[in-house]
């Protein structure tokens, strides 16, 4: 399925970075590319797969913006096939191959999991999956669960209930496990045949189709015929909504590129009314991020300026708690701000949808690790220390939150 398919990682002249991400959005709207990872930092790097069809028009592309790049997999198929011989290698469980072609009884695969111990706590809303080659997403979703019920979770039930969906895109999962393993939508029928799917990260029904998605049903990013008119986006909606009075915090987890994503997404520059709280708070009695702040590093446990020799920073509108508490406790760098500030305008996603919405006070999307070393391909052996990222991540989270 993905013989020769290449994945090619591209750095951009800082002046000729927004034109250029637009044109190869266009060119992944028409199906000719699929971004793996995009960002508007010209320091950061752009990830694009590309099949041997459409090699020719990338080469120009490239050409035409004088872009530096390079081949970091010749072979995408060949990769899938070494990556599914560890996995098999890796796990005890049987495989069980199947077709599946939009689910028939979706609701009995998308499950939400209530942890509580006193109903009148405020709700931390958790989900994973919604973009079904997206692995260690469910999996961090269920070592969070894990913890949470183990005595590590004991203080967290103290204060809080957690509503968790591990899998939120059942049907896209599985046909990624036993069909094509770079799937992205769901498996549900559309308008044309041969090109079934919807990406649910462009389905909600908050400035939807504004911008960052297609109408374009073969497209990686297609966002379907009406707003909501998905089954898994409509069974989250109905679930979210009924708690949302009660829900604090909405987290829902993606990959790959190790960001902590604050609303809005749907255009530059478009900030929730609370977007202070969402992005400062306190080290050693001074106050940080938040709106005009300097653009700060999280490095070595003390805070740089950008002016810095140090290689490895964050964005002035940071989550950067949660952003210090990694690199403190993991050695690992995220960075963070508004998706649509940081990586592409995406107009219809949850995340959106939960605060612009519903409401919600305090929504943020997390891509995980890694950075591209592996891109969507995280060996088994990252579940356990990106689950213990994230776990330290949500108990930051909610030391924060009011």
């Amino acid at each position: 399925m993905y013989f020769s398919n290449r994945i090619y990682r591209l750095r951009v002249p800082e002046e000729k970075m927004k034109v250029f991400a637009e044109a190869l959005q266009r060119g992944e709207a028409d199906g000719k590319y699929d971004i793996l990872r995009i960002t508007r930092r010209s320091e950061d790097f752009i990830d694009v797969m590309v099949k041997p069809s459409s090699l020719k028009d990338l080469k120009k592309l490239i050409q035409e913006y004088k872009v530096q790049a390079y081949i970091t997999n010749h072979d995408v198929e060949r990769s899938i096939r070494v990556f599914s011989r560890a996995n098999e290698r890796a796990t005890a469980r049987n495989r069980v191959r199947r077709s599946i072609n939009a689910l028939p009884t979706h609701m009995a695969y998308l499950q939400f999991h209530e942890i509580s111990q006193n109903s009148s706590l405020p709700i931390v809303w958790i989900d994973a999956g919604i973009h079904a080659r997206e692995w260690i997403a469910p999996a961090t979703a269920l070592y969070l669960i894990d913890k949470l019920l183990s005595k590590d979770g004991y203080e967290l039930l103290s204060k809080y209930q957690f509503y968790i969906a591990p899998n939120v895109n059942p049907d896209g999962y599985v046909f990624s496990h036993t069909t094509n393993r770079f799937w992205r939508k769901n498996r549900n029928r559309t308008e044309y045949e041969n090109c079934p799917g919807v990406d649910l990260n462009r389905n909600f029904p908050y400035k939807w189709g504004l911008s960052g998605s297609s109408g374009n049903s073969c497209s990686e990013i297609y966002r379907g015929s009406s707003a909501a008119d998905q089954a898994e986006t409509r069974s989250i909606i109905r679930k979210l909504a009924a708690i949302a009075p009660q829900t604090k915090l909405f987290l829902t987890l993606h990959s790959y590129g190790q960001l902590v994503l604050i609303p809005f997404g749907y255009l530059p520059a478009q900030r929730p009314d609370n977007y202070n709280e969402l992005v400062r708070f306190k080290i050693d009695g001074e106050l940080v991020g938040g709106v005009g702040a300097e653009t700060v590093t999280v490095y070595n446990y003390s805070l740089v300026t950008p002016n810095s020799k140090k290689k490895q920073y964050v964005r002035k509108r940071a989550s950067i708690k949660v952003i210090f508490k990694l690199w403190k406790n993991h050695n690992t760098v995220y960075s963070s701000g508004t998706a649509a500030d940081i990586l592409y305008s995406a107009a219809g996603g949850s995340d959106d949808f939960a605060r612009g919405a519903l409401n919600i006070p305090y929504a943020y999307t997390i891509e995980l690790p890694d950075l591209g070393s592996y891109n969507f391909l995280l060996p088994p052996s990252f579940i356990i220390p990106v689950g213990n990222q994230i776990w330290d991540a949500l108990k930051t989270f909610t030391e924060h939150i009011k």
